[in-house]
């Protein structure tokens, strides 16, 4: 294996496809990018607010090396199955009343 496999150089051609359950909700053929994970951040900001298991397919295709990822993404923060009772809302029990 090549230990540069996943290097970049930013006239390197690019094109990355993030699928989610089976339908392409973003693509790009595009230059300029430093990292691997520009290439993640630029493509995730493309497709929007997704949820779910994703599969983000990249290729250089200047190098000639391609990978996969899976990113998870929900849309909000999860709901508490619990509610928490504030200070004010306790009582206290009394024997005399």
């Amino acid at each position: 294996m090549n230990i540069n496999a996943t290097s970049l150089s930013v006239n390197d051609q690019i094109f990355a496809t993030l699928e989610v359950g089976g339908k392409t909700v973003a693509s790009i053929c595009k230059s300029n990018f430093s990292s691997v994970n520009e290439i993640v951040r630029f493509i995730c900001a493309m497709a929007g607010r997704f949820m779910g298991l994703a599969r983000l397919n990249i290729r250089n295709k200047t190098q000639g090396w391609a990978m996969n990822l899976s990113l998870a993404s929900r849309q909000c923060a999860p709901r508490p199955s619990f509610q928490t009772a504030l200070p004010n809302q306790f009582r206290q029990a009394s024997l005399f009343n």
